[in-house]
């Protein structure tokens, strides 16, 4: 059995196929089973007696390397059991999301969630940093008020821009599972973005 290379909280990250230090400048390279690299400074590890190494918790680079380390897995499988959504990955981990009570279950969201999740370190704040993205765009989507009347049937012009927004809507879900099969997290953080705010632009339209 191959050593293990786990998180500051005992989590599996991957399995080590070879750990290099260079003797210049201290830097030790973990080389996992993935093919993944992962580069650590000084004293961000801890080794036990069996050979398996472990990210120092509060080390300088402990939280991002952590992170980035995690992010290197690919889907393993998925499973849609509404209202959760539940991803395993190739570094043994799962990650599960779950849709509010007053959701309908849609399972293209739940595991675009799932992903978003996964990037965020599998923390349960990772849709605050969704928002903080969509706040950094500049860009304000004012939702509907619960005293706002129904509008009048929509005009020609309407659906065309319904049309449009759809058409978007399509081209960023493409490149944001373009960003997925190519493991890009920064891709896939800039393309959760706008699939965010093309959803809440539809949802402003149809709610007109």
């Amino acid at each position: 059995m191959a050593n293990k290379l786990c998180d500051s909280q005992g989590q599996l990250i991957g399995y080590i196929k070879t750990v290099e230090k260079n003797m210049h400048d201290g830097l030790t390279r973990v080389i996992l089973h993935t093919g993944n690299e992962l580069t650590f400074l000084p004293g961000d590890l801890i080794a036990d007696r069996g050979g398996n190494l472990s990210i120092r918790y509060g080390g300088p680079n402990a939280g991002k390397k952590s992170t980035s380390a995690a992010n290197t897995a690919a889907i393993k499988d998925v499973i849609f059991a509404p209202p959760a959504t539940i991803v395993y990955w190739s570094d043994g981990s799962k990650t599960i999301v779950k849709c509010s009570e007053k959701d309908v279950f849609d399972p293209e969201k739940g595991l675009a969630m799932a992903i978003a999740k996964r990037c965020g370190g599998n923390k349960g704040s990772y849709y605050k940093e969704i928002q903080n993205w969509v706040e950094k765009s500049g860009k304000k989507y004012p939702g509907k008020t619960a005293t706002q009347k129904k509008a009048a049937p929509k005009s020609n012009p309407d659906r065309e821009s319904m049309k449009k927004l759809i058409s978007k809507t399509n081209e960023d879900w493409n490149e944001f599972l373009k960003a997925c099969a190519n493991n890009d997290n920064t891709e896939l953080l800039l393309n959760m973005n706008a699939l965010t705010a093309d959803l809440k632009i539809l949802e402003i339209e149809i709610n007109k």
